[in-house]
């Protein structure tokens, strides 16, 4: 890799003749690379190659004046009979007090959920996912950093995937997208649940 990188050059599997490539190379990470690399877990000379134009992209709860922007975008993609109305001022606020541990995949993820549970209307308080809805008011907190509830994380985890379920007349496909998880996962979890 390091060779491919310095020298824009390869060998295929079973041939004597380098070859040469003309490629950009687009890399990312959710890492510290520093801290990585003064531990011994990242080699250097793979950074200082890999750090050709480096972009540095911070996490979502600190911009969060990006959220409604991105929320627009992600209903904008959803098919036409899909898209809600309207967002409500207090899931707007609720949304963009939340700090997102996920970062942009897991707003994506709500946004698609709140949406199908809308069906059509606006997302609402109601149709946000139940961590959500426990921190009324946006408290700036995410459920890793402060006890939302009495509720464990995974009698959380199994309302919104049965609210997911029944929000998609419970087709196990539908709802696995919707979740953003895998069929197999959804099966399991389900089964855990006692619904086959």
């Amino acid at each position: 890799l390091l060779r491919f990188l310095q020298e824009g050059e390869f060998m295929k599997v079973g041939s004597s003749k380098p070859m040469k490539v003309d490629i950009r190379l687009i890399a990312a990470t959710n890492q510290d690379l520093d801290r990585l690399m003064a531990k011994g877990l990242f080699r250097k000379d793979l950074f200082y190659r890999l750090r050709g134009a480096w972009l540095h992209l911070p996490p979502l709860r600190e911009r969060r004046e990006d959220i409604p922007v991105l929320i627009k975008r992600f209903i904008d993609e959803l098919e036409p009979g899909q898209r809600p109305r309207a967002v409500e001022q207090e899931a707007l606020s609720i949304l963009t007090g939340y700090d997102y541990p996920g970062n942009i995949r897991e707003l994506r993820s709500i946004i698609q959920a709140a949406a199908n549970l809308a069906k059509g209307g606006s997302i609402s308080f109601a149709t946000l996912p139940q961590y959500l809805r426990e921190m009324k008011g946006g408290s700036k907190q995410s459920p890793e950093s402060s006890i939302i509830s009495d509720r464990s994380l995974a009698e959380l985890e199994k309302s919104y995937i049965l609210a997911a379920y029944e929000s998609t007349g419970q087709n196990k496909a539908q709802t696995a997208k919707q979740l953003w998880i895998g069929l197999s996962t959804l099966r399991r979890k389900l089964e855990s649940y006692g619904i086959e």
